[in-house]
């Protein structure tokens, strides 16, 4: 294999030119914009090379840290961050790279880091080096260049889009990787790059090109929970034919809209033979952004929006999803479509202001007419390419051995598991100390909190992650799929978690309403049943739903001194009269009170909560909990009075004594089942020896996240 220093890779061709021309007019839109709010910013190039080419061009480093001097006015910091793995380009590298600093006029402004290593290798340090405050990743851009397709591990793309700002523009050599899929050696290099396996079903594709920038779209998609991504199709000059694809994917709407107008403006202008329109015309090729006319965007626009009012931004920002169908047109498109429409009075628009120019701005309301008069067919517009790869939405069984009775095969996870899988952590109990949890199926569709409780085990969970313990969404089209496969194909009745990793309630304002999104899911079937866990009272979409015969709601709750010291949500009366609105409504209704915590006149305070429940409400199903927290949790929770009441140690962190424990769930039991004569009660991740000292059978658990 030719190294990557060797003369002929340092030539530099028009297919070359192309990506430096969309590279540099990004970057100058793109400094701007994350400049301005951010003190600092970055910029990486995964394979920098030698920062020159044989004829003197300038590289990629090189125009990064030129547009980074020329916008030096947008920002307080920037870092360049120049990766080369190849130690004769690396050396070339910092030579080029110390001349051209001694010509900018913002040195003092700009930071470059030049690490001689793998890209893949470099990933880990960049996240520990370069992180703010909040222990999130700088807004960041990654072009990630490589000659080949080796050394972009699929799980290293997945990480920085994890982080909220950051994005990559990735050379994805299509032609290459078409060229040697067949090949038994680069097999583990391929699923290492797509991060599945699916590679192998194009191998027998009629165009290998669209099958696999296609696959490797849907699993930023569906993978790397990527929101937005576009695919630019570079030739060869000589023949019009697929050289590799220049792809970008991020998370926020302006980078999108702003990487796709530059690479429409770019493929329309005629600068590239091989890729221009008017090349494409004479050649019959069919171009990413071949707009032939505004028609087919006017009937997307009335059959997509019928009825609804939303900003401008907003139905450009709705028309990506799903991101296979997006229409390949930009901002100007829309605002003379809008602009039309407007005129025929199947929209009124209403400005921001007064003084808005030519009638559309980003923040402008537009609303649809209910119904278009005429009947419009919108073809299915996912690529057949993507139709031939099987979606292989996979159910992965396993058999689990079970508290109470024979060992049973039961759903492990769908697919990777990301979005459902079994919460399996906690062995079957073999002695006194160990902790009783059953294993129940989790549905991942987001993870965080906003409540900020000082406890919250999420602290820990999420000490890595980039956002900490802050709400994340994932794609709901990802969420549905996962969820539709499974309530296809599981047969044994489950119950499907939704609040193990984030509050089930936490985006129920606005559109992206969770609740509105996924109870009609469940109401189509009657096997399964899907559980909301939440401290927020926010249930006004719950309310509107006619019907609900598969959901459980589970309101957490606590005394009210408890909740008053440490917990930052919705005040306990509140969640209790939503709780009942909900049991009036029909909803099936579960309490848990947990963490419950010794404070001074704890009996008094734990008692008064029973009565404001049961004057309410009485529920389905009670759970309780003591105080307890993973030494991880401990170690990441600023406010650490709670800490002081736990003293004992099990095989599920740190947790209150033993005779206190017993105490008040002794009283707490004692009361529900005297003066309310209730006993549908349970104990959450307690011990064997507090449930055989309560008299209680633990292999018959029945607690709020199980039938």
């Amino acid at each position: 294999m030719t190294k990557d220093s060797a003369q002929e890779k340092w030539v530099y061709r028009e297919h070359t030119r192309v990506k430096h021309i969309l590279l540099e007019k990004y970057l100058w839109a793109w400094i701007p914009i994350l400049g301005k709010g951010n003190p600092k910013i970055c910029y990486f190039d995964g394979f920098a090379g030698k920062g020159k080419y044989e004829d003197g061009t300038k590289g990629s480093p090189v125009i990064a840290l030129k547009v980074a001097d020329e916008r030096a006015d947008y920002y307080g910091r920037i870092f360049l961050y120049f990766i080369e793995k190849d130690k004769n380009n690396f050396s070339d590298l910092e030579n080029v790279l110390e001349a051209e600093r001694k010509n900018l006029n913002n040195s003092d402004k700009i930071e470059i880091i030049k690490k001689n290593d793998v890209f893949a290798n470099t990933v880990d340090k960049i996240f520990d080096y370069l992180k703010d405050k909040k222990g999130i990743l700088v807004p960041s851009f990654f072009f990630i260049d490589p000659f080949g397709f080796s050394g972009i591990p699929f799980k290293a793309v997945s990480r920085i889009l994890a982080n909220p700002k950051t994005e990559i523009f990735f050379t994805f050599m299509a032609r290459d990787i078409g060229r040697f899929i067949q090949d038994p050696k680069l097999r583990d290099t391929l699923t290492d790059l797509f991060g599945t396996d699916q590679w192998k079903e194009i191998i027998n594709l009629p165009d290998r090109d669209k099958g696999l920038i296609q696959l490797y779209r849907r699993q930023l998609h569906e993978a790397a929970n990527a929101k937005f991504s576009l695919h630019f199709k570079v030739c060869e000059s000589e023949r019009l034919r697929t050289l590799y694809y220049l792809i970008h994917a991020t998370n926020n709407f302006d980078g999108h809209s702003i990487m796709k107008s530059v690479m429409f403006n770019q493929s329309v202008s005629g600068d590239f033979a091989y890729l221009g329109p008017t090349d494409v015309t004479k050649r019959s090729q069919t171009i990413l952004f071949d707009i032939h006319d505004m028609g087919q965007l006017r009937e997307f626009l009335l059959k997509r929006f019928a009825g609804r009012t939303l900003t401008y931004e907003k139905i450009q920002e709705e028309a990506c999803f799903p991101w296979y169908s997006e229409p390949p047109y930009i901002s100007k498109h829309y605002r003379a479509v809008l602009r039309e429409l407007k005129k025929e009075n199947k929209v009124s628009v209403r400005p921001v202001t007064s003084k808005t120019p030519r009638g559309m701005q980003k923040d402008d309301k537009i609303t649809f007419v209910k119904s278009n008069p005429i009947e419009l067919d919108i073809p299915d517009l996912e690529p057949a390419s993507i139709k031939r790869i099987p979606r292989r939405i996979q159910i992965h069984y396993k058999e689990y051995e079970v508290l109470d009775g024979p060992k049973q095969t039961l759903v492990w996870k769908v697919n990777d598991g990301s979005i459902i899988t079994r919460f399996d952590k906690t062995p079957i109990p073999t002695k006194d100390t160990d902790v009783v949890c059953p294993h129940f199926i989790e549905l991942k569709w987001a993870y965080g909190c906003p409540f900020d409780c000082s406890w919250c085990y999420l602290k820990g969970t999420f000490r890595f992650q980039p956002t900490k313990s802050a709400p994340v969404i994932k794609p709901y089209e990802k969420t549905e799929l996962h969820v539709r496969s499974f309530l296809e194909e599981a047969k044994t009745p489950e119950i499907l978690n939704t609040g193990e990793l984030a509050d089930s309630l936490m985006y129920e304002n606005g559109e992206s309403s969770f609740s509105k999104f996924i109870i009609p899911l469940f109401e189509t079937q009657n096997r399964h049943k899907v559980l909301f866990l939440t401290k927020s009272d926010n249930i006004k979409n719950l309310l509107k739903l006619e019907s609900h015969k598969q959901v459980i709601v589970s309101f957490t709750l606590n005394a009210l001194p408890v909740a008053k010291t440490w917990e930052k949500a919705p005040s306990v009366n509140k969640r209790i009269k939503a709780a009942k609105e909900l049991f009036d409504a029909g909803y099936e209704v579960r309490i848990r009170i947990d963490p419950l915590v010794p404070i001074k006149n704890w009996e008094k305070h734990y008692i008064e909560l029973l009565e404001s429940i049961f004057e309410n409400l009485t529920p389905e199903r009670i759970t309780l909990g003591s105080l307890r927290g993973l030494q991880s949790t401990i170690n990441n929770c600023p406010d650490k009075t709670w800490v002081d009441y736990l003293t004992e140690t099990s095989n599920w962190g740190k947790r209150i004594d033993f005779s206190t424990r017993y105490e008040i769930y002794e009283r707490l039991i004692s009361e529900l089942k005297q003066n309310y004569n209730f006993r549908n009660i349970s104990l959450c991740k307690e011990t064997v020896g507090i449930w055989e000292a309560l008299g209680g059978k633990y292999k018959r658990i029945k607690c709020n996240c199980i039938w």
